[in-house]
């Protein structure tokens, strides 16, 4: 598998994946998911920006996410792979990528925005080491903050 940041030729394939992966979470949610509402625009500024990836096996591109940097916090969003392709890993070596990326980008931690009623996401990301932060409202939905610290303070030992 690669991962690379997406080209702009790549927006209808990654709109494709984005909806193949949200449309099962519709009914756990009480309004369609914004990652359903964004248009091919939208996408393609992710892209031109850089912060748009793609996971590509083969020549089919089976996954994407985004990655940006707040500051010194890493924000990943967006994680989607196709439902044929679940079960091998791929979303992990996604955020694995991301992890690295925003290390290397000095990023102190990273956060992630999950929907309540999803307990699968929130599992996964507690499974690779992310913790509930908190909870706020938007748009009637319950959204979950997790967020992973990349640096550890150094710990000095009593002599």
């Amino acid at each position: 598998m690669v991962i690379r940041k997406a080209a702009l030729g790549e927006v209808d394939v990654i709109k494709d994946i984005v909806k193949e992966a949200y449309q099962p979470i519709t009914k756990q949610l009480k309004r369609t998911p914004a990652a359903l509402e964004e248009g091919l625009g939208k996408i393609s500024r992710h892209i031109q920006m850089g912060n748009q990836y793609v996971a590509i096996v083969g020549d089919t591109v089976v996954g994407t996410m985004r990655v940006s940097l707040k500051g010194q916090v890493g924000v990943i969003a967006r994680v989607a792979v196709r439902q044929k392709f679940r079960g091998r890993r791929i979303g992990s070596m996604l955020v694995d990528y991301a992890e690295n990326l925003l290390t290397h980008m000095n990023a102190k931690r990273i956060e992630i925005e999950l929907y309540g009623a999803v307990e699968e996401q929130i599992s996964f990301y507690e499974r690779i080491g992310y913790t509930e932060v908190g909870r706020l409202e938007r748009l009637g939905e319950e959204i979950v903050v997790m967020q992973k610290e990349l640096t550890e303070e150094l710990i000095e030992e009593d002599e």
